[in-house]
């Protein structure tokens, strides 16, 4: 009797087990979708049409790009996801990240998508961004070009005047103007890499457009004919 008892409890406990297994398998997102979210539905299509990976070691976008990264105030959690690829041939990277938005008026934080492609040549730093973003207005007081349409569309910031007047007068100011891919868009020379960074989540950004408009940018300066240092 006893040993019947004993063997029924082994095999209610047995029962158990094998319940809560199927259990947490229903509820697993790699064996039934319904369960996935659906920002993890849309980050698995990004990677999927992309070639790129999500990750989530820490990538150091703050010393990649160190005029955007000064942004965050050293505050590393608010780089929120991160992509890690290759575009035509280069190494990318994607990061969502949360810039302070502050103005006059209001104050707050937004959500950007950066794409971040190494720089062809290493040299002075120069930020292109759109005037009607006033994110980047943290940024010290912008210089006017002399060209009245782009200087109505973008502003200009820049650690050496001749190289970004070099930069400028290249064809990129013009390339900037036609090229309905730059419409929106915060273009950073920074010392070693250059990134393109818009409003939104990540899941949402036109990343591998971005990633054309760099290759493209990097493609076509005339890096060698620029001032130095």
């Amino acid at each position: 009797m006893v040993s019947l008892v004993l063997l029924l409890v082994v095999v209610a406990i047995l029962g158990v087990g094998v319940a809560v297994g199927l259990s947490r398998r229903k509820r697993n997102p790699f064996t039934d979708q319904g369960f996935v979210t659906d920002w993890e539905q849309r980050m698995r299509a990004l990677e999927a049409s992309l070639g790129w990976r999500f990750v989530a070691e820490d990538q150091g976008f703050q010393e990649r790009v160190p005029q955007i990264g000064r942004m965050l105030e050293s505050d590393r959690s608010r780089v929120k996801f991160q992509l890690v690829g290759h575009w035509r041939g280069a190494p990318v990277l994607a990061v969502e990240v949360v810039l302070r938005t502050d103005n006059a008026v209001t104050a707050g934080y937004r959500a950007y998508s950066v794409v971040v492609v190494p720089r062809p040549m290493p040299g002075p730093w120069v930020l292109i961004s759109p005037r009607s973003d006033t994110a980047w207005s943290l940024f010290e007081q912008f210089t006017a070009t002399g060209d009245p349409v782009f200087d109505a569309r973008y502003e200009v910031r820049r650690k050496n005047p001749a190289f970004a007047s070099a930069l400028l007068g290249s064809g990129l100011a013009q390339a900037l103007l036609h090229d309905p891919r730059a419409n929106g868009v915060a273009i950073a020379f920074d010392e070693h890499t250059l990134a393109a960074a818009v409003p939104g989540p990540l899941v949402g950004a036109p990343l591998s457009v971005l990633a054309d408009l760099l290759l493209d940018v990097a493609g076509n300066v005339p890096w060698q004919a620029l001032p130095r240092g």
